[in-house]
């Protein structure tokens, strides 16, 4: 049996608060692990603010779960997800080894970045400091 990569963003109702959404939460993550799958990673971003209006609604609860599993998964998922209520948008991407690696790289390509921006602002700022006591 041969596992594949997803990525699963959920929407839920943005009018249920943070502990009525955990159960939610859960009842994915279980049929997750009953059909074979792990969850990598999962990220809540919380409340947002829809592009669009959704049944209309202007606000959604977006959790991103990073899985391995067998493709038989997705279609348990997507029916899951279309029974639901308070699933109002869902989206399930599949990733290739190759994506993968594409993803890490620009990862730390992107931490390198950050970390040498934060240096120059350091040295920004201890050079700012060292012209300000000069002055005295």
């Amino acid at each position: 049996m041969n596992n594949n990569h997803y990525e699963i963003t959920v929407i839920y109702n943005g009018i249920l608060e943070d502990d009525q959404v955990k159960p939610y939460v859960d009842q994915t993550v279980e049929m997750i692990a009953r059909h074979g799958g792990t969850i990598k990673n999962t990220d809540v971003w919380g409340r947002r603010r829809l592009a669009y209006p959704i049944d209309k609604k202007n606000n959604g609860y977006y959790i991103q779960f990073t899985v391995e599993a067998p493709g038989e998964l997705v279609h348990h998922l997507e029916r899951f997800f279309h029974i639901e209520e308070n699933v109002m948008r869902h989206l399930i991407l599949q990733f290739t080894e190759r994506d993968l690696k594409r993803r890490e790289e620009a990862k730390e390509k992107h931490a390198a970045v950050a970390a040498a921006e934060a240096a120059a602002r350091a040295a920004e700022e201890a050079a700012a400091a060292g012209d300000v006591d000069d002055e005295d």
